[in-house]
């Protein structure tokens, strides 16, 4: 009897794991996603600014992060201080606030900081990271809740 319940308790884990292995797939699909983006938007902003005036430059930027079950996509205000001259030029980023309890930024923030010639880019970009956003926000509870459950058969287990 006693066999057949560790054999159960195996098969358990090994759904477990499987599940856990399945979600880690999908968040990291989710960042090559909103990586693969913010890397449109910084080529295209490159592009634009070598045409354009110091004044007509773009000061936004997007980066996505993942860090342990978190994925997050992040839009700053890049400044630049200092002479290039001199070798003193150095970069500023400030995070921009994403409204609590949203998804996504809003967009009339975004809209305020950027150029007219890249609002239109802007906007795309944070409509398809919003939902990459959202269902990383369901995965990372799931994940944490699914390796609380094998820590504590690996402690079991010792």
């Amino acid at each position: 009897m006693e066999i057949e319940g560790t054999e159960e308790e195996e098969l358990e884990l090994t759904y477990i794991k499987a599940a856990e292995d399945n979600l880690r797939k999908r968040l990291d699909e989710l960042f090559a996603m909103a990586e693969d983006r913010c890397k449109h938007h910084l080529e295209f902003v490159l592009a634009q600014n070598r045409t354009r005036t110091w004044a007509e430059h773009s000061v936004l930027c997007v980066n996505p992060r993942l860090r342990e079950n978190k994925l997050s996509v992040t839009w700053y205000v890049v400044k630049w201080y200092g002479s290039k001259a001199q070798k003193t030029r150095r970069m500023v980023k400030k995070v921009i606030v994403k409204p609590k309890n949203k998804y996504g930024y809003n967009l009339e923030t975004l809209r305020k900081i950027a150029q007219p010639w890249e609002w239109d880019w802007v906007e795309t970009v944070e409509k398809e990271v919003t939902p990459l956003r959202r269902e990383a926000e369901f995965i990372a509870p799931c994940l944490g809740k699914l390796n609380k459950i094998l820590k504590g058969n690996m402690e079991g287990k010792t």
